[in-house]
């Protein structure tokens, strides 16, 4: 078999075989994320297909054509390569995203707070002030233990969707664990934020009255103005400040003292 023989037949080996390995991932299920690149890649066998009939003809007519149709494959391939590229990079992305948010809330989980918060500790200027806060529900485990964990789920939706609202682009938040949250306001100073956490608490409170449940929250706030402030040591002071409220008859805001203090306690 001679060189330009064996080139046209392993071309159409290779038509053929994408077009196999087209038809199955259509049909595997996985249609949503990949199928505009396995049409490409149809329509790139097909050109690669037209390549080799056309070659095998032989005649400069259909040599001119057998060029086209392999710079059109090439261009097909290259093209649909792009898209199952950008595909598992968003299908990556989505992934990433699940793992940082919690599934209840919608917030973001415990780790990819800390993470966020201790970014925006080390980057920003402490000069302008930044605010931790911890949110804890009233009454939270009632309506979980005479309603149900369904209820229980409706009521952290609705905190999220009260502390989301009252959030400010450069603020983070998320869920810390069962019924507590904790909010960084980041350049922010201690009045702006009790006047958002204040804002949060009486959403919280109206909109669990309105669904039948009797759920408030306590909240415990801490400022951070010093270069060596630590996440950890802030939401300690929170914590002590939180603790405060609960003590002091809960639905109620505290605002801790330094929290270099609340650290050696």
């Amino acid at each position: 078999m001679g060189l330009s023989a064996f080139a046209t037949s392993a071309d159409l080996a290779l038509a053929l075989s994408i077009a196999a390995l087209t038809v199955t991932a259509l049909r595997s299920g996985r249609r949503p994320h990949r199928v505009r690149s396995w049409l490409v890649f149809a329509a790139a066998s097909l050109a690669l297909l037209a390549h080799t009939i056309f070659d095998a003809l032989g005649s400069a007519v259909f040599g001119n054509a057998a060029a086209l149709s392999e710079v059109l494959s090439l261009g097909l391939f290259a093209f649909g390569f792009a898209l199952l590229y950008g595909a598992d990079r968003d299908q990556m992305r989505t992934i990433e995203t699940h793992a940082e948010r919690d599934a209840t809330t919608g917030l973001l989980n415990r780790r990819a707070f800390r993470d966020a918060a201790s970014a925006i500790l080390a980057r920003r200027d402490p000069s302008r002030g930044s605010v931790l806060a911890v949110l804890d529900l009233d009454g939270f485990k009632a309506v979980n233990d005479s309603r149900g964990h369904p209820a229980g789920d409706q009521i952290l939706e609705l905190v999220a969707a009260a502390i989301r609202t009252n959030l400010r682009v450069r603020d983070v938040a998320g869920r810390y664990g069962g019924d507590e949250f904790v909010i960084f306001l980041s350049d922010c100073g201690l009045p702006e934020a009790e006047r958002i956490l204040q804002r949060v608490r009486k959403i919280i409170s109206s909109v669990s009255t309105a669904t039948g449940s009797a759920v408030t929250a306590s909240v415990g706030l801490v400022a951070s103005d010093r270069a060596g402030d630590r996440l950890d040591d802030l939401i300690r002071a929170a914590d002590h400040a939180l603790l405060d409220s609960k003590h002091s008859g809960k639905d109620q805001l505290r605002v801790a003292a330094d929290p270099a203090a609340a650290a050696s306690r």
